[in-house]
Formats: C-alpha cells, sequence, structure tokens
C-alpha cells in the first residue's frame, strides 16, 4: 500500500464516539502478546521461520469478519519515514520502527482500530484501540479475535503458566492494558511524580507517548499495567480501570485547584500562550507542537467562546509528526523544513475554523 495516502487520513479511532473521559483520556490500548506453539520467539528464529509466522497470519485474516480486508505490511518493503509513520498512528512500536533483519510486518484494518504487529519481541502483538477509557468495551473484541486466531493457528500455551511469551513480565495473560492520559494540571502543580511513584505500588507504570522507552510529550503519559501472571483478563482490566478513573479524578481535582480565582491565571497563561504561538509561529518542532496542543485541549475550561474542535486538535498530535509530513510532501525534509511546514500545516487544518469564527463574531 501507499503510506503517503494513509499520511492524508484522519486517524480512524480518534473520529469514534469515546466511551467515556475522553477530556482527559485521548484513547484506551487493549495488547495481547501471541506466539505459535513449538516455534521459537522471533529473537532466536531465522528468516525462514519468520516468514512462516507471517504466511500463516495472512492465510487466516480473511475467515475472521473483524479482519477482512485488513492491509498487510511488510516492513523490509518500507522505508524508515514509512516506518516512522505506521509509529507515529500507533500501529506499530518504535522497536519494530527499527528492525533492520527477519520478516517483520503489520497489519491494521481500514479504521486502524485493530492491528496485529507480526515478528516483534513475539510472533504476533495483537492490538486494538479507540478513544476515551474503554477497556471493557475494547476486551470484547479483542477476545473474540483471540480466540478465532488461536483456533486456526495454536498458540503456545501452558497449563500452569499461561500464553507463553518471549519476555517473562508478559507470560501469563499476555495482555497489556494502557491509556494515553493528558494530565496537564497534575504536572502544573509538581503532583504528577507523586502520582508515578504510587502506581508502581499497584503494579503500573507511567511511559512516554510512544510507550516503552519512550518520554511524554505535551504532559501526555502512557498508563499501562505491569503484571500479566496470576490474574484473569477481566481482573486485569477491571483493577486498571478504576485506577485510571482514580487518576481521572485526581487530575480533575488539580484542575479546580488551578481554575480557582487565585491560581487561574496559571491554566491561562499556558492555554494562551500555546494558542498564540500556534497561530502566530512561522516554525515549530513537533515536541514544542505537541505541548501546545495538548495545553489547547484546556479550551472548554478556560474560554469557551473560542471555537475549536477537540478532534481535530487530537488529530494534530498524532499527524503533525515528522513521518506524516514526509509522507505528505512525499520526499524527506529537513528539521528546519518540516519545522517550517508544520507550522502551516496547524494553521490550515486548525486555525482557519478559529478565524471564521472571529469574523462571524465581529460582523
Amino acid at each position: 500500500m501507499k503510506l503517503n495516502e494513509l499520511a492524508k487520513k484522519k486517524i480512524g479511532w480518534i473520529e469514534t464516539e469515546p466511551k467515556k473521559n475522553s477530556g482527559i483520556v485521548l484513547s484506551t490500548r487493549i495488547r495481547l502478546a501471541r506466539n505459535l506453539y513449538e516455534k521459537p520467539f522471533p529473537g532466536k528464529a531465522n528468516k525462514s521461520i519468520q516468514i512462516e509466522v507471517f504466511d500463516r497470519l495472512v492465510d487466516t485474516i480473511n475467515e475472521i469478519p473483524q479482519l477482512k480486508n485488513a492491509f498487510i505490511v511488510k516492513l523490509m518493503e518500507y522505508d524508515k519515514i514509512d516506518r516512522r509513520l505506521l509509529m507515529e498512528r500507533h500501529l506499530i512500536s518504535y522497536e519494530h520502527a527499527v528492525k533492520k533483519e527477519g520478516e517483520p510486518g503489520v497489519i491494521f484494518t481500514q479504521d486502524e482500530k485493530i492491528s496485529i504487529m507480526v515478528n516483534e519481541e513475539d510472533h504476533y502483538r495483537i492490538q486494538i484501540i479507540s478513544s476515551g477509557l474503554s477497556s471493557t468495551y475494547l476486551w470484547n473484541i479483542i477476545s473474540k479475535i483471540d480466540d478465532e486466531l488461536n483456533k486456526r493457528l495454536n498458540f503456545a500455551f501452558h497449563k500452569k503458566f499461561g500464553f507463553l511469551t518471549a519476555c517473562p513480565t508478559n507470560v501469563g495473560s499476555g495482555l497489556r492494558v494502557s491509556c494515553l492520559m493528558h494530565l496537564p494540571a497534575l504536572v502544573l502543580t509538581n503532583e504528577i511524580d507523586k502520582l508515578i511513584h504510587g502506581l508502581q505500588k499497584v503494579n503500573l507504570s507511567a511511559r512516554g507517548f510512544y510507550g516503552e522507552g519512550t518520554k511524554p510529550i505535551g504532559d501526555i503519559f502512557q498508563i499501562s499495567n505491569s503484571v500479566t501472571l496470576g490474574k484473569s483478563e477481566l481482573e486485569i482490566i477491571e483493577n486498571f480501570e478504576k485506577i485510571i478513573l482514580t487518576i481521572t479524578k485526581y487530575e480533575q481535582e488539580a484542575r479546580k485547584k488551578l481554575l480557582q480565582k487565585n491560581t487561574r491565571y496559571k491554566l491561562e497563561d499556558k492555554f494562551y500562550r500555546a494558542y498564540g504561538t500556534l497561530l502566530y509561529s512561522k516554525e515549530i518542532d513537533s515536541e514544542e507542537a505537541i505541548l501546545h496542543l495538548s495545553r489547547l485541549r484546556l479550551w472548554p475550561e478556560i474560554d469557551e467562546n473560542i471555537n475549536i474542535e477537540k478532534k481535530e486538535v487530537d488529530q494534530l498530535i498524532f499527524t503533525i509528526q515528522p513521518g506524516h509530513l514526509q509522507e505528505i510532501v512525499n520526499k524527506e525534509l529537513t528539521p528546519e523544513e518540516r519545522d517550517i511546514i508544520r507550522s502551516k500545516f496547524i494553521k490550515e487544518k486548525l486555525f482557519h475554523m478559529v478565524e471564521e469564527a472571529k469574523d462571524e463574531q465581529i460582523h
């Protein structure tokens, strides 16, 4: 497939109606680690085995309704910009994007809600993603896909330990559930370090924008479970959702404190600086842009008269990154060229709406 066409499309799962808490929880993702019975893990498998792993999945997907007509991407056929694009759209991990040998790949649905990384750390990483807090809803879908795949592919399973995985921390259910959370008030009130430390005590972890090995950007953190052994999938999900709701409550309370008369200026300052920078800057790098876009998400609490579409802001957080911009113009760009194009892109996608609203108010 031509990935420059994918770069021009809106990310499907952002456009879906969120289940709840979309103001703070940008997305929920569930991922299952699975391996074929009696086949070495990708780290020990030669290329011919990895090709077999890939082909067996490809031969199966059209038998499963949720995966019919999915896109099939063999990463060795694509360059670093293409791979970067797939990572930016959360279809593959950073580790997968930089693989240089074997038969790494990804299969994903038209709406990008369901994807399967092939030959990453495990043979298959099956994932599903949606906007807002929706872990139970997503589990009901992915568990059916997992069952159908298992019938046809025969996943490695031990009666005592559960599903067998390359990393011991994934053994058992092989399930990782995570949320991307926007926590600007906890950052501004210096409560975020306390929260991260507390998560470790309940077997959760806070990671960066792209997951493990990456850093938070724009006050956006990925919260994920750390333990998969000894608990059922539903127990993990129910416990996880309770903690996410608690974090959401902490963030809401922190925002209420900042919105009080004597401290409101702190949030207003962050918001209007972000608004002005995105509107008037001539160049901007991706990290600064994501930070300012994330702060625009506060607009309902700061200034309801500003006409900003939250879904458009959320789309831009993902689509103004280097891979997207280079795919859209169909060439490799220097960092300086990307920063100039990014600034123009944000104005075109976001502020034409704001400016039209201003004109209507004036007239």
